[in-house]
């Protein structure tokens, strides 16, 4: 992985296996470059797929929007996976490219190199490259355990598909149903993607403001206590949007896996309605047979009366002839 966040201090957000986050101090003065870089290098990657996940992009639009708007860099889809993925480093061309993709869209058009958003992304670029190159060695993090982090609501769905020996009005009252739930289960996907979006910018702008007060601690170095006093308490908020970051990342995820059981309930629903379809057709065409048969034969029976009733009217006639 490379990516990480843009915040420097001497303080650390760790993760408890439990799910709770603790917010503990290294042991030196400062952080060792190697700590401070592999830190920001992975909220970099995270903060980038999220940018991701929270527009919805596919892989392959960032290579049609690239040439679409005719980039100096064109973003090829197995070039972004290996991106995301950690595979490869961008350079900074690719990486201010990849990121105006992704704002488009937030702003329905591609934003400029001037842009405050492009221009904080291209300061975290430029100020990995520093890390990575004065990065030497590793100072341990002490790590506490916090409390269990609490488990995201489960989606409900009270789906029932119907009994086998369902009619077909039975069948299209629960197609009816299921894209009712459908329908609703879209609506809490948007729900949860709006929230998403909105702590993906809360997020983000408690990053950007611990890192400019980690910037300006790490030059005055004086300590001071007011300073680290406000970084603690952004560290903290900040754990605490990565924790409901990775609750609605959960609820994503959950919506997901619900609307393709009641896709399938839903294929299922229309093969039985094409099943009763068809027996009613093959039903009505026997009926329709028989009951052409039923009027041949009445006919033929009418053609031998009517065939009766002459003959007999032609003897009577004789006989009175006579």
């Amino acid at each position: 992985m490379f990516a990480a966040s843009p915040l420097l201090s001497p303080y650390h957000d760790c993760h408890a296996p439990s799910g709770g986050h603790v917010i503990t101090r290294s042991n030196g003065p400062e952080q060792a470059p190697e700590n401070e870089y592999q830190r920001e290098l992975a909220a970099f990657a995270r903060d980038l797929k999220d940018l991701k996940l929270v527009n919805g992009m596919g892989y392959r639009d960032f290579e049609k929007l690239s040439t679409k708007h005719s980039l100096s860099v064109t973003l090829s889809a197995s070039g972004v996976s290996d991106v995301m993925s950690g595979k490869r480093w961008p350079s900074r061309d690719f990486l201010l490219a990849l990121v105006r993709v992704l704002l488009i869209q937030e702003d329905g058009g591609l934003v400029e190199l001037r842009d405050s958003r492009l221009q904080q992304w291209d300061h975290r670029w430029r100020r990995l490259v520093q890390l990575r190159d004065r990065a030497n060695q590793s100072t341990p993090l002490e790590v506490q355990h916090g409390s269990p982090s609490d488990e995201p609501a489960p989606v409900q769905i009270d789906f029932v598909p119907p009994p086998g020996d369902a009619t077909l009005q039975e069948l299209d009252s629960a197609k009816s149903d299921l894209r009712e739930i459908l329908s609703n289960l879209e609506t809490h996907a948007n729900d949860v993607r709006n929230e998403f979006r909105q702590v993906l910018n809360e997020q983000s702008r408690v990053a950007a403001e611990l890192s400019r007060l980690a910037e300006l601690l790490e030059k005055e170095r004086n300590h001071n206590e007011t300073l680290e006093r406000q970084i603690e308490e952004l560290e903290q908020l900040r754990a605490e949007l990565g924790r409901q970051l990775e609750d609605l990342r959960d609820q994503l995820a959950e919506i997901d896996s619900d609307k393709a059981v009641l896709f399938e309930d839903e294929s299922e629903l229309n093969d039985r309605r094409a099943m009763l379809n068809f027996d009613w057709a093959r039903y009505e065409e026997d009926r329709r047979a028989r009951a052409e048969a039923e009027a041949a034969r009445l006919r033929e029976e009418l053609t031998d009366v009517k065939h009766k009733l002459e003959a007999a009217d032609r003897l009577i006639r004789d006989g009175q002839s006579h």
